[in-house]
């Protein structure tokens, strides 16, 4: 395994342990992101480092072995590309869809007197994330097109 798990495991613990400090010895509007962080960055920080040791020592080292070169051919497997390519068309599709719905939500919420003034920044902003969303689709995938 490769140094570098175990350097990001000791940056994502000391980035939780900062956090864990200053969110504990302060007081302010923001501390629950500071909590957040703490326990974003302690525990996969520490799961990394565990993993590193696990995987480097002698007798996990023919595991780790068969381990690497399976996700290699998993990797350049042509079917589980297709796959995967098949399966972000179909996120990006029904993502999209969920978005134009919840801008109809929105909308009919706002039209009814619900929520006025969030429902009218929730419409604005999911309709600038659909029209993003979709742009950046189509500007990918004609980039793709014209590299292939």
């Amino acid at each position: 395994m490769k140094k570098s798990t175990l350097y990001t495991g000791l940056f994502y613990v000391l980035i939780g342990v900062i956090s864990l400090l200053i969110a504990i010895t302060t007081e302010f509007r923001l501390e629950g992101l500071l909590w957040g962080i703490a326990g974003a960055g302690i525990c996969p920080g520490f799961v990394m480092i565990r993993n590193y040791f696990y995987w480097t020592k002698p007798e996990h080292k023919n595991d780790y072995d068969n381990r690497l070169k399976n996700e290699e051919i998993n990797l350049k497997d042509e079917r589980k590309i297709m796959l995967r390519d098949k399966s972000g068309r179909m996120a990006y599709i029904a993502m999209l869809g969920l978005q134009c719905g919840l801008v109809l939500c929105f909308s009919i919420l706002s039209i009814l007197g619900y929520f006025n003034p969030f429902s009218k920044y929730a419409c604005v902003g999911l309709g600038l994330l659909v029209i993003i969303q979709y742009i950046l689709g189509v500007v990918v995938y004609r980039r793709l097109s014209k590299n292939l």
